[in-house]
């Protein structure tokens, strides 16, 4: 399976993807960024595509940069619940010089296409630090609006409180 974009494509992660996501993952900027910062291993992502992705539990892929066909990141869709028919988004860009420039917004924008019309989602959330403006204009640009009943929240970080934004898409 490929889902195609403009700048970027998407494909499902595999085992060999797990070294590139946990250097990824593992970095200053990306934890810095992250609600949960502890450092994760490359037995740790091997287990999550275990238990997570390869049960169904968490539909998630690799981010490619169309013009370089280099990896850049990973985009994802967690706590899928059949039921209520929503899941959380998650996304990283891993590679910094890819940041900017649209790729997160489009990465959003066609794993939100996947979660509505293969998963059969009628709502996908997020949560994202109210500090981090650049994620919040992307996830703008794909349609993610914050939440009216719960649009903001405090959470401790590191022991710090830190302000979390709730924000969310509804299938159309």
């Amino acid at each position: 399976m490929r889902i195609e974009g403009e700048k970027i494509f998407l494909t499902p992660i595999t085992y060999d993807d797990c070294e590139d996501y946990i250097r990824w993952r593992n970095s200053d900027l990306i934890k810095s960024r992250f609600i949960y910062r502890k450092d994760l291993t490359v037995e740790d992502q091997r287990n999550w595509i275990k238990t997570k992705v390869e049960t169904g539990q968490v539909a998630q892929f690799i981010i490619w940069d169309r013009a370089d066909n280099k990896k850049i990141g990973s985009v994802y869709l967690q706590k899928i619940d059949n039921e209520k028919k929503d899941c959380e988004f998650g996304i990283l860009i891993g590679e910094p010089d890819y940041l900017n420039g649209g790729r997160g917004s489009e990465s959003a924008r066609l794993i939100n296409k996947f979660g509505f019309e293969q998963l059969g989602m009628k709502k996908i959330y997020l949560r994202v630090l109210a500090s981090n403006d650049r994620a919040i204009h992307a996830y703008e640009k794909a349609g993610f609006v914050p939440e009216k009943d719960n649009g903001k929240s405090i959470i401790q970080i590191d022991g710090v409180d830190t302000e979390v934004l709730f924000m969310s898409v509804e299938a159309e």
